[in-house]
């Protein structure tokens, strides 16, 4: 894996950066939960068949995370949590690599990326599997 950086060409965006924007807005959505301007209500999947859908406690795990407690929002919902920190960790790198005028590339090898895709199913499975475990 090479993670490295490039001259931008004139009129590309930075793409981590604008994919960060959205997380700017979780404050709000929690401010707008704990007012009771919107009430949650249980998902559909959970109700139908008894299971946590892939996302269950991801709301409850943001107020958590936006609360300071890492560890009970990790421990509730953690691919949420950690692509929230994925997101935010590219997002600044790529802004900071767009004021320089680069872009960054990442090379991966044929193995690295057959890894990677792999993990992307793998990891939501797993994750599944421990909102099952745990009770979410």
């Amino acid at each position: 894996m090479r993670l490295y950086t490039v001259e931008r060409p004139p009129g590309t965006a930075p793409v981590g950066a604008i994919l960060m924007v959205p997380l700017f807005a979780l404050p709000l959505g929690a401010w707008i939960l704990e007012q009771g301007y919107i009430q949650p209500s249980v998902c559909g999947f959970k109700l139908a068949l008894d299971l946590p859908c892939l996302s269950c406690g991801a709301t409850r795990a943001t107020l958590l995370l936006l609360d300071g407690r890492l560890w009970s929002a990790l421990s509730l919902q953690p691919l949420i949590i950690a692509l929230y920190f994925l997101i935010a960790g590219w997002g600044i790198a790529s802004l900071f690599t767009f004021l320089r005028d680069r872009k960054m590339i990442l090379d991966l090898s044929r193995t690295e990326d057959i890894v990677f895709k792999i993990s992307l199913v793998a990891l939501p499975l797993l994750n599944w599997a421990y909102l099952i475990w745990s009770g979410v």
